[in-house]
């Protein structure tokens, strides 16, 4: 007599959950420029940790949704461009920002947040989804890649 164990499948369900923002939040409205997303994820400027966070957009620029993707120590946060695109690709967006913070207040880009970027550019780009900005939040005050023009920069970069 065989005891056979029955084989099994992994199943992938997407959960969401709605988190409370401030009542004055953009929303619903287009995160056009970094200022919008800055309002919108502020509070990681209080962080002890670096947090990473990806945001998928409709192509209204819309969030359809966000993803904590990674948690890291006082001074870096690791992740891969895959796990940054996770929960993204479900949705069929259109587009995605990258937000994280610097708890040492200073939202200037460290080497390997453009080294982050570029990887993550170049895997998007190969997916036909659009990397529109990757904004880094400090004490007061956020940095971003595209309106600081490093983003068309690290673009310039990747072969078509």
């Amino acid at each position: 007599m065989t005891d056979k164990q029955p084989t099994y499948i992994r199943e992938i369900e997407l959960r969401y959950k709605k988190r409370r923002v401030k009542s004055d939040a953009p929303v619903n409205e287009p995160l056009a420029n970094p200022q919008k997303v800055y309002e919108l994820f502020s509070d990681l400027q209080n962080e002890a940790k670096e947090k990473l966070i990806a945001i998928s957009l409709d192509t209204k620029l819309k969030p359809l949704c966000f993803e904590v993707v990674a948690i890291g120590s006082v001074n870096a946060v690791y992740a891969r461009p895959i796990e940054v695109l996770r929960a993204a690709i479900p949705l069929n967006p259109y587009g995605i920002i990258v937000v994280h913070n610097h708890p040492t207040g200073d939202p200037t880009p460290s080497q390997g947040d453009e080294r982050f970027t570029s990887n993550l550019l170049i895997n998007t780009t190969s997916l036909g989804l659009e990397f529109y900005d990757h904004i880094i939040i400090g004490h007061n005050g956020y940095f971003s890649f595209s309106e600081s023009g490093l983003m068309r920069r690290l673009k310039s970069n990747i072969p078509v």
